[in-house]
């Protein structure tokens, strides 16, 4: 496995319940990831915003 240090256009900006928000250069998804196991969001003023498909 190797990290990706070199991705500067990607941040996670929190995670919830099985879901993942990230952010990708200007576009911000919602994806699942079965790994996340925490229940309460950090920023959830940061999900309110709407998502970019």
């Amino acid at each position: 496995m190797e990290i990706a240090s070199e991705w500067k256009d990607y941040e996670i900006l929190d995670m919830c319940d099985g879901e993942k928000l990230e952010r990708w250069g200007n576009i911000i998804l919602i994806r699942p990831d079965p790994q996340i196991i925490w229940k309460e969001k950090n920023f959830p003023e940061k999900w309110k915003k709407k998502m970019d498909l």
